[in-house]
C-alpha cells in the first residue's frame, strides 16, 4: 500500500510539474474571421506580424486553415517565415524582422486560425493596406495600422480589436489545460485499477 502511495505521489507532482511547465510556455489558439467586402475588387497587402518582446528565438505564431475568395500576388515579403499562403505559415522570431506580408486582390472574406506557442511578453499583429503597401485599411488605428493584436502577458493573452469588420474567437480550451485534466484522469483511473 505505501509503494502504492508514493507511485501516486510521484505521478502527481509529474502533472503539477508538466501543468507548471506548460503554464510558463502556453498555447494559445484564435480563429479569424474578416469581412472585406468593402474592398472587394482591391488591390492591397495583408501583413501578419510576431513580435518576440523579450524572448527572441523562443515562441512563435502559426496561420494555419487560411481561405478566401481573395486572389493572393505573387509578391511576398517574409522575414524569419517558413511557409506560405493558402498554406500553413509559421512566423518565427530568431531574426529582426517577424513579418509575412503578402499582396492581395481582395475578395469578401479573410479567415484563418492562429496559433500563439509563446512565453509571456510576445505580441501577434494583423494588418491591411492599400495599393501603396502603407495606407492602413480596416481599422481605426490610423498610427500603427493595426486591425487586431493580440498581447501575450503572464496572465494570459489579451485581445485588442481595432477594426469592425474583425471577429476573433478564441479556442475554448487552452492546450495547458487540456494536459493538465488528461493527467488527473489518468491518476484517478490508476488509483481506481490498483483498488481493484
Amino acid at each position: 500500500m505505501k509503494l502504492l502511495k508514493i507511485k501516486l505521489l510521484i505521478m502527481a507532482a509529474m502533472a503539477v510539474i508538466t501543468f507548471a511547465a506548460n503554464s510558463a510556455f502556453a498555447s494559445y489558439s484564435y480563429d479569424f474571421n474578416v469581412d472585406t467586402s468593402s474592398l472587394n475588387g482591391q488591390t492591397g497587402y495583408v501583413e501578419l506580424q510576431f513580435n518576440p518582446g523579450l524572448n527572441p528565438g523562443v515562441a512563435n505564431a502559426t496561420i494555419s486553415n487560411f481561405s478566401s475568395d481573395a486572389t493572393l500576388g505573387s509578391t511576398v515579403v517574409t522575414g524569419s517565415v517558413t511557409g506560405a499562403l493558402p498554406g500553413t505559415v509559421t512566423i518565427n522570431n530568431t531574426a529582426g524582422w517577424n513579418d509575412y506580408y503578402q499582396q492581395v486582390t481582395f475578395g469578401s472574406n479573410v479567415q484563418f486560425a492562429l496559433n500563439l506557442s509563446s512565453t509571456a511578453n510576445n505580441s501577434f499583429a494583423l494588418s491591411f493596406y492599400g495599393a501603396d503597401g502603407f495606407t492602413p485599411l480596416l481599422t481605426n488605428d490610423t498610427t500603427n495600422g493595426f486591425a487586431t493584436t493580440i498581447d501575450v502577458n503572464a496572465n494570459g493573452t489579451v485581445v485588442n480589436n481595432l477594426s469592425n469588420q474583425v471577429a476573433v474567437a478564441a479556442t475554448p480550451i487552452p492546450a495547458a489545460a487540456l494536459l493538465f485534466g488528461t493527467g488527473l484522469l489518468g491518476l484517478v483511473g490508476v488509483r481506481r485499477k490498483m483498488m481493484a
